[in-house]
């Protein structure tokens, strides 16, 4: 055999084995997925011109692979609603929190799942300053402590009750009654579909997966009380105040007394839910339109802590700067009680985005999350809340009760 011939047979055998190698590559496409497929370049600061835009359908510029948002989001929260409350139940009060969106979309299956992080915290209180008897510390004020004993960092007392309030020139007591407090905390994952675009370039996106919430609601009261300085004070009182009263007056004492009261109320709603939902956006040059809706029920396992404490201070008489000769804090012990509820509500969001770049938008909208049932709220009723605290048989606070919060978002968004 010539070596010119021998030559032959060995290239047309490399290229029948090159051809199959191939064929087979092409025909089992890899099972993983590049988890940076949308956007192998990093390119997210690339511009974008309106005519790309105009020229780009619907169904591509709608995001493939990972993506995620970043809102500032401010909920004002409503106040807890039952019987024998101050009947201001429709009261929003203004609240602040953030929302993450985490999720990925699969390129060419149109499925994906979505992560959304969300916390916010809504209160208001009643609240006024009474000050102390020995309202002043001159000495505190110039920076020569009754008590120093050693290096003292800013010229403070060593003893609290002995020195004016830190950042203020006297003594006082912030008194009053919680009016609302709610941190809300939800977690969510769903799985998400993308369907076919509709005539007018709409897309649809239904969702269903698994939510936590815990909605924390506390509460507390703070009271004050003071012996008077003499029968015509004891005569006279101090006016209608439900947080600040007059012990009985003692004209063969010297001696001052204080006494600052205060109870405090926790109350965790964990909430295990399953939600179903869509999401339906639509773009228009370089704007995006958007609505989503979530609605969710289960299951509300409730925990409900209180406890109180009176702090009692002794003074040597009623000058401005009295000195203390006796000062006891006691606590009780903590009280608990649990129950279950049921739990239905929903979620919804409307939101208009502005594309910058080639991955980058802005957006706005408005949000509302409505827990419409089966949250244990804490009573502001002042009889019932302090009764409930020194005796746990009493049940404080309606244990399902609704809960809303609605405000408006911004934020920013990465390929969404």
């Amino acid at each position: 055999m010539s070596v010119r011939k021998l030559t032959t047979k060995i290239a047309m055998l490399l290229v029948l084995v090159t051809g199959s190698v191939c064929a087979s590559a092409k025909e089992h496409e890899p099972l993983l997925v590049d988890p940076f497929a949308f956007d192998p370049d990093f390119h997210w600061f690339e511009p974008v011109y309106d005519a790309d835009i105009l020229d780009m359908k619907p169904k591509k510029r709608a995001n493939k692979g990972w993506f995620a948002t970043y809102d500032r989001i401010n909920l004002y929260g409503s106040r807890p609603n039952q019987q024998f409350d101050q009947g201001d139940g429709n009261t929003l009060d203004p609240g602040s929190g953030h929302r993450y969106d985490v999720g990925f979309m699969r390129p060419g299956e149109e499925t994906g799942f979505l992560f959304t992080y969300m916390e916010n915290q809504a209160g208001a209180g009643d609240n006024l300053r009474v000050d102390r008897i020995n309202r002043l510390n001159e000495a505190d004020l110039t920076g020569e402590t009754l008590f120093p004993l050693g290096p003292n960092r800013f010229g403070l007392p060593v003893f609290p009750e002995d020195g004016n309030v830190i950042g203020f020139s006297r003594r006082f007591y912030n008194v009053g009654m919680t009016l609302n407090a709610m941190d809300l905390n939800s977690f969510e994952l769903s799985k998400t579909w993308r369907m076919e675009p509709y005539h007018y370039g709409g897309i649809l996106e239904p969702m269903l997966g698994a939510r936590f919430m815990r909605a924390e609601d506390s509460a507390s009261l703070r009271t004050y009380e003071r012996t008077p300085e003499n029968a015509e004070l004891a005569a006279i009182g101090l006016g209608v105040s439900p947080y600040v009263s007059l012990l009985p007056f003692a004209a063969d004492s010297e001696e001052a007394v204080e006494n600052f009261n205060e109870s405090a109320v926790r109350i965790q709603n964990n909430m295990y839910l399953v939600q179903a939902g869509f999401r339906y956006f639509k773009f228009q040059d370089r704007f995006r339109y958007s609505a989503e809706f979530r609605g969710f029920t289960g299951l509300n396992t409730q925990s409900y802590r209180s406890e109180g404490s009176t702090t009692t201070t002794v003074y040597d008489g009623f000058d401005i700067g009295a000195e203390v000769t006796s000062n006891i804090r006691a606590t009780n012990a903590a009280q608990y009680l649990e129950n279950e509820e049921f739990v239905i509500g929903f979620d919804a969001r409307a939101e208009i985005g502005y594309q910058l770049t080639k991955m980058f938008h802005v957006r706005t909208g408005l949000q509302v999350v409505n827990v419409g049932t089966g949250v244990w709220r804490s009573s502001r009723n002042l009889t019932e809340q302090t009764g409930g605290l020194l005796t746990p048989t009493i049940d404080t606070g309606d244990r399902s009760q609704s809960y809303i919060a609605f405000g408006y978002t911004f934020g920013l968004e990465l390929n969404r």
